[in-house]
């Protein structure tokens, strides 16, 4: 369980917070520096579309769908209910998961920002901004992270785990810039604020852990606690 947990550092926080301010203003105010640069990046990122990337790519934009995250999620939750007891973790991943989706429709629907029109690969509906793939495989990360590859003994394997899931994020990133889905900016949005959004939720977890705890804590016995 997280409830001994140090949450994300302030300077973490304040980083990301600003970022996504930043960035979404300078897409309403219609910044033609950050315009330019999303283009060139764009370009520099498809312009590496060699024949036996697009299936990769593909791949991986499907593994990383928005419908499939929250299934992620579900099945997180599914196993910290009943395998390890930990109900209001449980409960919490599914908050956090859908309260988040939530949370990235809204900024989408402020920010208002058209998809890319040029060299999509996958047709995509709706706004570009944040980005939904990578916002959510940011929670689903951090989910497994924090249950599966925080508590591994070994200092060397828990870096490597570690790696590996900021590799899985750059790649979820790359792709959706790849398929015409996103641009750069977007996906970096998308990942500041899933700190800021992961930041608040570890922080509500804190202040009701022991509340929730007292109407879902296994009969019989103490809700179970992981050290």
């Amino acid at each position: 369980m997280l409830k001994d947990t140090d949450n994300i550092p302030r300077g973490y926080l304040i980083v990301s917070a600003v970022v996504v301010v930043l960035l979404a203003l300078g897409v309403k105010l219609q910044n033609t520096f950050m315009q330019f640069f999303d283009q060139l990046f764009s370009s520099i990122v498809q312009g590496t579309a060699f024949s036996f990337l697009e299936p990769i790519m593909r791949l991986i934009t499907m593994i990383a769908d928005t419908k499939l995250g929250l299934i992620y999620a579900i099945i997180i939750a599914v196993y910290l209910w009943f395998k390890e007891q930990q109900r209001v973790d449980a409960i919490w991943v599914i908050c956090t998961m859908f309260g988040g989706a939530v949370v990235a429709f809204i900024l989408k629907e402020l920010v208002k920002r058209p998809r890319p029109t040029i060299d999509q690969i996958i047709p995509e509906t709706g706004f570009s901004m944040p980005s939904g793939h990578t916002f959510e495989a940011f929670l689903v990360l951090a989910f497994i992270y924090l249950y599966f590859v925080r508590p591994i003994q070994s200092d060397s394997k828990r870096r490597w785990a570690f790696r590996g899931l900021i590799l899985w994020q750059v790649l979820v990133m790359w792709s959706r810039i790849y398929m015409g889905a996103h641009y750069l900016t977007d996906t970096v949005t998308a990942v500041a604020l899933g700190i800021v959004w992961l930041w608040v939720a570890l922080w509500l977890y804190q202040m009701l852990y022991d509340w929730i705890a007292s109407f879902v804590a296994p009969s019989g016995g103490r809700h179970q606690r992981q050290h």
